[in-house]
């Protein structure tokens, strides 16, 4: 079947990665929820001089290594980039826009394609139950249907329209891993979002992204597969999945995707670098087996060094000889 398919003609995928398994990493931010706006601690963005250094020399070596596709994390769970009122966004802030204006155009100059993940699980979980957490403006704007409404309305729908049809959007992903917040999905105290609401609000955000990104693609990061079909009636135009061995029961990959039955095109998200919980297992055969399962692409979590209080310290990171030689060798495989 053929792996991209998407309903815009004039869009650019097709002849920016390869239209056979396109390789992506996952960045996934310099400091988690602090690259694209103001946060509470104040600025420390990628329209920065110091941080845009930082991101054009990891994008060249991506570049180099045969990637094509990075994956970044946006606004993570609400700290930074937007103005609030009464807890409910405003709009963005003065820094959002020249942000991610940077980073696109870091990428641009790599000849990358950026994979913006809007927000991550975090924001959508309870926070009462993380007290950890820091307490900022619109912590609790994803828990309740007006905070929603405006987070779309003032926030997601100008994002859309200020980046209609970059050339370096790879697609939107509307959100990371939201299993984690929903009830149905898992029983936690800060899971409390149902998926009705859930499913509804990121059916509108595929609609908007379809009405004012240009043709940019939506998708949206599943936590498993077995749970991607859960959205695939959102009108998503790239299904997406991750996987970890051990959220598996240490299930192959590869059996994984031999039983999969998915309604469109898909790719692998998150793919860890090391999986601990696996004697055996290695990344090259994970990608490949990706490939011959005939999905789109996979992502490798991750590119940057994992922090040392990270709490996926034990996948570790990607090596970039690793990947330029399972590429090199896959495209043998190929001829």
């Amino acid at each position: 079947m053929p792996v991209i398919a998407y309903d815009y003609p004039s869009y650019h995928l097709a002849v920016r990665v390869d239209p056979n398994f396109f390789l992506a990493v996952n960045y996934p931010w310099l400091a988690y929820g602090r690259d694209f706006g103001r946060s509470p601690w104040g600025h420390s963005g990628i329209s920065l001089e110091k941080s845009r250094a930082t991101v054009a020399a990891d994008f060249a070596a991506i570049r180099s290594s045969g990637v094509s596709v990075v994956r970044w994390f946006l606004l993570c769970d609400g700290r930074s980039g937007i103005r609030s009122e009464n807890g409910a966004p405003t709009g963005p802030d003065d820094l959002l826009f020249a942000d991610v204006a940077a980073a696109l155009d870091l990428a641009s100059q790599s000849n990358l394609l950026l994979c913006f993940s809007l927000f991550d699980f975090l924001w959508l979980q309870t926070a009462a139950a993380k007290p950890r957490f820091e307490n900022f403006a619109a912590r609790n704007a994803l828990q309740f249907a007006g905070g929603r409404e405006a987070l779309l309305e003032r926030i997601l729908l100008p994002l859309f329209r200020e980046f209609r049809g970059h050339p370096a959007l790879f697609a939107w992903e509307i959100v990371n891993e939201p299993e984690w917040a929903i009830p149905e999905f898992q029983r936690a105290r800060d899971a409390t979002l149902s998926f009705a609401d859930a499913h509804s609000f990121f059916a509108e955000i595929a609609q908007a992204i379809h009405g004012e990104s240009g043709g940019v693609p939506a998708t949206l990061g599943s936590a498993r597969l077995k749970w991607v079909r859960a959205w695939s009636a959102i009108g998503l135009d790239l299904l997406e999945a991750h996987y970890y061995p051990h959220t598996e029961g240490n299930e192959p990959l590869a059996a994984q995707l031999a039983r999969l039955r998915h309604p469109g095109p898909l790719w692998l998200g998150e793919l860890p670098a090391r999986a601990p919980s696996v004697r055996d297992y290695s990344l090259e055969a994970a990608l490949t087996a990706c490939r011959r399962a005939g999905l789109a692409g996979a992502g490798v979590w991750r590119w940057r060094s994992p922090e040392v209080d990270g709490s996926d310290m034990a996948f570790g990171s990607v090596q970039p000889e690793t990947l330029s030689a399972w590429l090199s060798q896959s495209r043998e495989t190929r001829v």
